[in-house]
């Protein structure tokens, strides 16, 4: 299932009286071996379950989740994942396990919503893509999803020719229409075989490793759809091993995510002016988030927010906690606006990007958005249309 759904699926979970448990987990092991996430997640639990009332029903929903998790990291865990987060309920039968392709910082939360952010940040990595390495001996084809490999084909053909043509009794000129004979047949198995294994499943990138005859041929050979698609690989050793080969095409990939993100971060900040198609910083993006206003938002990875939630309305604030909603009056709690906002914006399906330490971000908030129209006026916010309205959906 494609990250995109994955998400739908956990924001538009009913908010109520339930709990969930978002677990963000570093599976690599220290130089000895040993693995050390098992002792920062039995600490972690522990601390969590100690703090709900003692036979109370929440207490109860919540050691059937952290027992599933811990039988699930002991007998279903992939050895090959870097990273996993588990999001789980079990007042709304819940779990799901999601392989992360970087390594991300151990933390258990057990909250109101899913905590999203350290995921959906990477999202870029988890665009279904193809590697295709290939040589005049051999080839490669790779088809990843949800930042994993899915499928696999390996291609290898012996060379029955000598590369001493004089050997042979061949002048020069035979001897190299025989060698591009076999680069096209050979061509034209590695693109029968990237259409079987890639082509339906419409990756948004192939990455390409190959030597420059062979890069030619394919590319005479490949369809225009793919040819769009495709993204030059520069790999030292066509002989790489599998690993090395992808965690490059994943570099890549990340490189390409950053540097839209960064060209997109630009041009909604200088939008964000005056009657401008944008704004940026927490307090205007969130005014127009919730007069779902946002066509695309961008954070930066460092960005943080505190505020408050109403339960009653699913308005939200920053700043400090009234003593009761300004909308419809309901007892409100402080709220983490950082996983707020993006689980509203992601339920709203706004696109959303990503950037990393970027400082013209940073210096106007963090976080900013492009509007799906121009304003026609300063106002103090989402409080000005909510009057208007009513208390927002």
């Amino acid at each position: 299932m494609p990250l995109n759904e994955l998400l739908q699926r956990l924001v538009s979970l009913t908010p109520g009286q339930k709990s969930f448990l978002s677990v963000y987990l570093d599976l690599r092991p220290n130089r000895i071996g040993k693995k050390l996430y098992p002792v920062f997640l039995k600490t972690r639990l522990r601390e969590i379950s100690s703090l709900l009332p003692a036979r109370a029903a929440e207490q109860s929903l919540c050691n059937q989740d952290i027992k599933r998790i811990q039988k699930y990291l002991e007998t279903e865990l992939d050895p090959a994942w870097k990273g996993i987060a588990i999001f789980a309920c079990a007042a709304d039968d819940l779990f799901l396990p999601i392989p992360m392709p970087l390594f991300p910082e151990n933390d258990v939360t057990l909250s109101s919503i899913p905590q999203l952010f350290s995921l959906v940040r990477h999202k870029a990595l988890y665009q279904t893509h193809a590697v295709v390495e290939a040589n005049s001996r051999q080839a490669r084809l790779f088809l990843i999803r949800l930042g994993t490999l899915s499928k696999q084909i390996n291609l290898s053909w012996e060379n029955k020719h000598s590369t001493r043509f004089g050997r042979m009794g061949w002048s020069l000129p035979r001897f190299q229409r025989h060698l591009q004979e076999h680069r096209k047949q050979r061509g034209k198995e590695i693109v029968e075989n990237v259409k079987k294994l890639i082509l339906r499943e419409k990756p948004e990138y192939l990455f390409l490793a190959a030597e420059e005859e062979m890069e030619a041929e394919l590319k005479k050979q490949l369809p225009a759809s793919l040819i769009k698609k495709m993204v030059p690989l520069s790999v030292l050793d066509l002989h790489a091993p599998d690993h090395k080969l992808l965690s490059t095409a994943a570099e890549v990939l990340r490189a390409i995510s950053k540097e839209k993100a960064e060209t997109f971060s630009k041009y909604i900040l200088e939008e964000a002016e005056p009657l401008g198609r944008a704004t940026s910083g927490t307090e205007a993006t969130l005014s127009a988030l919730q007069n779902h206003q946002i066509e695309r938002m961008v954070f930066d990875a460092r960005f943080k927010a505190t505020g408050w939630g109403c339960p009653g309305c699913n308005s939200l604030g920053i700043g400090g906690v009234p003593r009761s909603c300004p909308y419809c009056q309901a007892t409100i709690f402080p709220s983490n606006l950082r996983e707020k906002i993006l689980s509203k914006a992601q339920s709203q399906g706004v696109d959303l990007f990503f950037t990393e330490n970027f400082s013209p971000l940073l210096k106007a908030g963090g976080v900013a958005a492009l509007l799906k129209y121009k304003t026609l006026k300063k106002t103090t916010g989402h409080y000005i249309a909510r009057r208007e309205k009513g208390y927002p959906m």
